[in-house]
This record gives C-alpha cells, structure tokens and sequence, in this order.
C-alpha cells in the first residue's frame, strides 16, 4: 500500500533526490539517557519507491502507567519481542545513508544515538531534520507547531496518533507540504530543517550524567519544579527556576532540555555548565506558578 501520492513523492524527491526516511519512536519517557524505546518505525521514501520499518521493542522495564495512557503500548503488547540491542543493526541496514527526519527530532535521533553508542554501532552519514522546526519556517501561520495541529489544519490524515508508523507517515507529509511552498528546491529553505549528522557524534565520548547531578533524574522524570546555577547565558552563575523536560545527547556533549522559567522559554542547558542544583520548596513552587499563570 502507498501512503504517498506521485506528487508527493516528486516534491520530496527533488530536495532529496536519492530519497529520504521519516523516523518516529515511542518511548518509557522523553530521555534518551535514561528512559527506554518501545516501538521504532520509519518509512522510506526513495525514487524505488516505499519501504517500511516497524517493530515493536521489549524495554526490558515495566511501561509507566502515563506512557501507555499517551500510546496504548501495554507491557503484554512488548513482552517477547525483540530488544533494542538486536533491533538497532536491521534499522542501521534500512536507513544506510540517507537523511532522516523526525517531528522535534532531537528527541527521536538522541534515542538512536544513544543505543549507537551502548551498541558499539557506527554512528553512519545520514543528516537529520525536524519536521517542527522547518514548519515554523515554511507553514508559517500555523495554531501551533504540534504534529496533531498540523496535521488537522493541513488535512493529514493521522487516525493512531503516538504510534510510531502513523506519526511517522504524517511527520514525512508534514515536511512535503512545508517543501511544496517553495517552486523548487534550495540548500538554504533546507537549512530551516537541519540538526546535524549522526557522524558529528563522534566527538561525543561520554553519555553519562554527571554524579553532582544525580538528583536531576527523578525532577526530569515528573518534570518537577528545581534551581539551576548555570555557567552562562543572561543570568549566568545564578540560580534559574526551570522545570527540567528531558536529558539529550547532542554533538556537543549531554544537555538539559528544560522550560526556563524566567524567560518562559524552552532551552538546553549543557550538563557540564550546571555547577550547582537547589530544591524548592512547595510555597516557592507556588509562587512560580502563580506567576508563569498570568503570563
């Protein structure tokens, strides 16, 4: 079965004419360096043709309750299936050299990453973009740049959304209608789009998070209120109220992904410049919500 018409192929194809594959995971949790895969899927797109990958994965850990109320993967859907470590190799095989994309792609390529690494695979040539980050360029205009958003006021169909296959067919359709705007295709309109390549990790020795930040662990898992004294930017060397979302390997070393909130923004914090973490207390939390409530 085709899930792209001919002339969304061309479109795609004449930006990335030896072809390109959509990729879309589902996790235990947003952290490449701790949480787990639980489903892989991708589909490829080539001048062939179309080729899909889709294999549910056993995490070897129980599911968390809220996961499975977001995807529907229960720990009885993944028990006996293939783990990560015997996975990897066929999908390395099926993506070979070509680019990759992902909706808020640094989450997906980390998870990918990561199990390079604890694998001892190689890291490979494929360039990587985000399908979010090149709709803010090309669909400008948009409600917001989620995936269900932008599919519904796109017209995609999107029937299982957070199940890899589905959210990684629509990912793909989201970027050729982002490509479409465009008579023809351009390095820089594909720049819009681009992370970086799996080989720029090669620089990257060590995934681990560092001993002093520990505790960090447990606040990105409930997403849970905390002070950061941070080595740079604006406030630099004093703490900063952030609500920390998810550890990432990036080509420059381990960050934070978090919403900090004194810019209400969402940044990544380089693990190595975080020199120091401060609890709060629930009447600091309060006054902090409060405060973000009104913005």
């Amino acid at each position: 079965m085709a899930h792209f018409t001919e002339e969304e192929r061309a479109i795609l194809l004449r930006s990335f004419p030896n072809g390109i594959i959509a990729l879309d995971l589902e996790m235990t949790g947003l952290s490449p360096l701790i949480d787990r895969v639980i489903e892989i899927a991708a589909v490829k797109v080539t001048p062939f043709g179309e080729e899909i990958f889709d294999e549910l994965i056993d995490p070897q850990i129980d599911i968390p309750q809220f996961t499975i109320d977001i995807h529907g993967i229960t720990n009885d859907m993944v028990q006996g299936k293939r783990t990560l470590d015997k996975v990897l190799p066929d999908f390395i095989k099926f993506i070979g050299s070509l680019p990759l994309v992902a909706h808020n792609a640094k989450f997906d390529s980390g998870f990918i990453v990561f199990g390079m690494h604890q694998n001892r695979l190689p890291l490979g040539e494929s360039h990587v973009y985000c399908s979010c980050k090149f709709s803010r360029y090309a669909l400008r205009g948009c409600t917001n740049y989620k995936l269900a958003t932008l599919t519904k006021e796109l017209e995609i169909p999107l029937e299982n959304h957070h199940r890899a296959l589905d959210d990684a067919i629509a990912c793909l359709k989201v970027y050729e209608r982002g490509l479409k705007v465009f008579k023809k295709p351009d390095r820089k309109i594909l720049n819009e789009g681009y992370l970086f390549k799996f080989k720029d990790f090669d620089k990257q020795e060590d995934f681990e998070i560092p001993k002093k930040l520990q505790a960090l662990q447990d606040k990105v898992k409930d997403q849970e209120m905390i002070e950061i004294k941070y080595r740079g930017g604006s406030l630099k060397n004093q703490f900063r109220p952030v609500r920390p979302i998810s550890f990432l390997p990036m080509p420059q070393g381990n960050m934070l992904y978090a919403h900090c909130l004194v810019s209400d923004m969402y940044k990544s914090f380089s693990l190595k410049k975080i020199s120091e973490l401060r609890e709060l207390d629930e009447s600091e939390k309060k006054v902090l919500r409060e405060k973000m409530d009104k913005k």
